[in-house]
């Protein structure tokens, strides 16, 4: 009888643990600051590639009942470029003396956008409703129009649940599907299966974990576009971590 007490115990545990179910949301609190590490690479064809690693600070500034505002910066910017064999290096860390020409011509394009602060609006559900920069600089947009959206779905979610959103940029429709693979340690992991149309043709591929406390997300993504005969592979990682 004990055992089979036990048995019974064990079983409901198990399934209790696999029905566990949370609601996902963005729940910054005003005063709090987060940093953004972005890695990527970029291949273009068969002769060029970029490198980039790019560091910010976001300051959460305002909170309201439906609406969560910021403002970061950029505080590092490395950047390696491989141009049909041509190398172009950037380190926003080191001295100008130190660079090479063409390090020097990009330190005073980037220079001024580490200056700038870029201020966002954001929803609960994750979704930036807008975003600007302040002052308005040419190739600002590379920061600011390619903030992802999550769009957390308004109803809880356990392992196996999914859901599906859709981003536009540059011409090019990206809907993805997000796939709970499990829950625990205050996380939840999904899987990201996308594709892509309008002004390229591809794929994504990728994991997240999300943050049930905060909606913090960390990101793997790996995507492949074919865009008027030229293949573009980029690869990515996002994590974001409170101060």
């Amino acid at each position: 009888m004990k055992k089979l007490l036990l048995l019974a115990f064990i079983a409901i545990t198990a399934q209790t643990y696999a029905q566990e179910s949370v609601l996902l949301r963005t729940n910054y609190n005003e005063g709090d600051v987060y940093t953004a590490s972005v890695v990527q690479k970029q291949i273009i064809g068969m002769d060029g590639s970029t490198d980039m690693t790019i560091l910010m600070e976001m300051e959460v500034t305002d909170v309201a009942q439906d609406t969560i505002k910021t403002a970061s910066k950029i505080t590092s910017i490395d950047m390696k470029m491989n141009q049909g064999g041509m190398v172009m290096n950037y380190n926003s860390d080191m001295d100008e003396e130190d660079l090479d020409q063409t390090g020097k011509m990009m330190k005073t394009q980037f220079d001024p956008m580490m200056e700038a602060v870029i201020y966002s609006s954001l929803d609960r559900y994750g979704n930036t409703l807008s975003t600007k920069a302040d002052p308005a600089l040419p190739g600002m947009d590379q920061f600011t129009s390619g903030q992802s959206s999550i769009d957390f779905p308004k109803e809880e979610v356990s392992v196996g649940s999914s859901w599906t959103t859709e981003n536009t940029n540059q011409g090019m429709n990206v809907k993805t599907t997000y796939t709970v693979t499990k829950i625990e340690d205050g996380k939840v992991y999904v899987d990201l299966n996308g594709v892509v149309s309008g002004a390229g043709t591809g794929e994504l591929k990728g994991t997240a974990d999300i943050d049930i406390a905060t909606g913090a997300t960390n990101n793997d993504s790996e995507i492949v576009v074919t865009a008027q005969g030229m293949q573009v592979t980029v690869i990515s990682t996002m994590e974001m971590s409170k101060q």
